[in-house]
């Protein structure tokens, strides 16, 4: 009769999935959920500052915005024309900490036309287990 082997290795108790590197004075970057409404009535002012919005984005470290988007006021059904019914966005933003966040949104064209709600802001500690695009 033959010996049954174990159908898995020993796995080591602790696995690590990033690299050391040698001490630095920079703290490292933390992700941050961020979540802001906008002022009641701006689709017209998010519409029109759009474009500088967007380009505005590219003068910041590539490590900054993870990802984001616009909040949708209910889901965008096929035949649907015009613009989708926004309330806000989310995002995931790199930074050391929130104040970095804070400060970057009030510089955002979406602040400065008065699209974004940002006293109702939420900056949320956060930590990415999957990220995919669609």
């Amino acid at each position: 009769m033959l010996a049954l082997r174990p159908l898995f290795r020993s796995i080591p108790r602790r696995t690590h999935f990033f690299a050391r590197t040698m001490a630095s004075s920079s703290a490292p970057l933390q992700e941050w959920l961020v979540i802001v409404p906008d002022f009641k009535g701006a689709l017209d002012k998010r519409l029109g500052a759009r474009p500088k919005h967007l380009e505005g984005l590219k003068s910041d470290r590539d490590d900054m915005w993870l990802w984001g988007g616009a909040m949708l006021e209910e889901p965008i059904k096929e035949g649907d024309s015009g613009p989708p019914k926004m309330k806000g966005s989310a995002m995931l933003i790199g930074a050391k900490t929130r104040e970095e966040v804070v400060e970057r949104l009030k510089k955002d064209v979406y602040v400065q036309e008065g699209v974004w709600d940002v006293e109702k802001v939420e900056i949320i500690p956060f930590k990415s287990a999957l990220r995919k695009a669609l």
